[in-house]
């Protein structure tokens, strides 16, 4: 079966964000494992880019042209590894009128429902060609009526409907529609058979922060005394928020490189979804800081993956004044984590049997 997937490729486009890129890689993997011919659509539409809010950091010359290096390996490895439609899309009139020639149309994974965008509604698929959703997310835990009253008649057109939260699950039920929750598709792969990079180095935590606009909402000077106390090396990757760790030894890693420090590291601190994940998918120690200044509504979709495994416990709330050392080194059941990600993985593979992939 011919399938095209709208995930977020004008963001991995722009942007150096690592989980990003290796979601829409495992989705697609996992359908070729499956027998499918996958293609990525090359939409370029879905997130401005602003240049010059980016080039204000040029000042900081060094990372700045290090991070533009990560970039662009970022984009090897998209050409590499991920197959994007032949043809490229800067309009609705213009996906609506030369929409992929496929058989199954794919919304997900990742945040693509956080807004009404049509498109990502799968919009200009004609009505005779499946419709599914993968692994969709709103990125919160319920939507106004506003936007419920807009999508709702397009999510009716759907042929099946999967989501990534739990809460996902609640919102679209209450538009008269069914879905079921799955997993992200980075937890469907065995990525102990990927060729991440390895490194020489022999005992460090690794720091993988997004959206940080201060290094109190991650109690830096206490990840950085930990590190200190256990005798391991610091490192951090912060592509978004780099000035505030230009005193760190501050890496911007290709994926390859990127999955090797994840599978090396002694341990992990991190804020990110898909940073997340991949603490779970090497087995790691880690902890969880959760956004500080956004609403639990807003923190709705970490608070539901690691209830669902379990691990509601590698959560940090800054405003307890947590001991870092004590939720650090409390042990993690892989087992049992293991247990409930096989589980879904099962469930994941029966949602695609129901539509013949």
């Amino acid at each position: 079966m011919k399938i095209s997937v709208n995930s977020t490729f004008s963001y991995i486009k722009f942007n150096l964000n690592y989980g990003s890129a290796l979601q829409i890689y495992a989705l697609q993997k996992a359908l070729k494992a499956r027998g499918h011919d996958v293609s990525l659509l090359r939409d370029y539409r879905a997130n401005p880019i602003y240049i010059l809010k980016r080039l204000r950091n040029v000042k900081y010359f060094r990372p700045f042209l290090k991070k533009a290096k990560a970039q662009i390996q970022l984009q090897k490895f998209i050409r590499k590894n991920i197959d994007l439609s032949k043809q490229c899309y800067f309009s609705d009139r213009g996906l609506k009128k030369r929409c992929p020639r496929v058989d199954c149309h794919i919304a997900g994974s990742d945040q693509i429902w956080h807004n009404a965008n049509r498109f990502r509604y799968l919009t200009y698929v004609p009505e005779d060609k499946l419709k599914l959703s993968y692994a969709a997310s709103f990125g919160r835990a319920n939507i106004s009526d506003e936007m419920k009253g807009e999508i709702a008649p397009y999510l009716k057109r759907f042929d099946g409907i999967s989501v990534r939260e739990a809460s996902g699950v609640s919102i679209v039920n209450s538009m008269g529609c069914e879905a079921v929750q799955v997993l992200d598709p980075t937890l469907l792969l065995d990525w102990q058979q990927y060729p991440y990079e390895d490194n020489d180095r022999s005992a460090y935590c690794y720091c993988y922060f997004l959206n940080l606009r201060d290094k109190k909402n991650v109690l830096f000077d206490k990840i950085r005394e930990f590190s200190k106390q256990n005798g391991k090396e610091l490192l951090v990757t912060a592509p978004l928020n780099y000035p505030l760790f230009l005193e760190e030894q501050l890496l911007f890693p290709s994926v390859s490189e990127w999955l090797g420090l994840y599978k090396n590291a002694d341990c992990i601190f991190t804020n990110t979804y898909h940073g997340l994940l991949f603490c779970i998918i090497f087995k790691k120690q880690f902890l969880f800081f959760i956004q500080h200044g956004a609403s639990n509504v807003e923190n709705e979709r970490f608070y539901s993956l690691l209830s669902m495994l379990g691990l509601s416990d590698r959560i940090v709330d800054i405003t307890e004044n947590p001991d870092i050392s004590e939720k650090m080194q409390a042990p993690i059941d892989y087992e049992a984590v293991y247990q409930a990600i096989q589980e879904k993985r099962r469930e994941a593979a029966a949602f695609f049997e129901r539509f013949g992939l």
